[in-house]
């Protein structure tokens, strides 16, 4: 599994990062700042059975979060992503709608805490990767 954290704030990518590591987690992180970057990723990706953790940010420049999920839903991909929407919008309407999308597993509220990264390792169906794999 690789980790792809998707914000246009350097800061969120830095904490983002930095709080995952400190759970234990050793796997390649890659840090890309819209959701066109991180499309650009995974259609340039070649090996066919690796899935992706993704936390994704909604409120981004070129491409942003809502628009992301709507275009990775014709990739052929999609069944190998697991994501979870980082947001600093507060409203359950966001949150809500973040769920209708299949591949969403989770939402946490900005800033990205130590503990808000305990319960993504922890969510299913990716729990199992991370307990058997640190």
């Amino acid at each position: 599994m690789k980790i792809i954290l998707v914000d246009d704030d350097k800061i969120m990518l830095f904490l983002n990062e930095m709080f995952l590591r400190k759970t234990g987690i050793t796997h390649e992180i890659v840090l890309l700042h819209n959701g066109k970057e991180a499309l650009n990723y995974l259609d340039s990706y070649e090996p066919e059975n690796t899935e992706f953790l993704i936390l994704l940010d909604i409120n981004m420049p070129v491409m942003n979060g809502w628009e992301f999920l709507h275009v990775v839903q014709e990739r052929p991909y999609l069944h190998r992503l697991w994501i979870v929407m980082v947001s600093s919008a507060t409203e359950e309407s966001e949150k809500e709608r973040a769920f209708t999308f299949g591949q969403v597993i989770g939402y946490q509220q900005k800033p990205l805490t130590l503990q808000g990264c305990l319960e993504i390792i922890a969510t299913e169906p990716i729990k199992e990767f991370f307990a058997t794999r640190k």
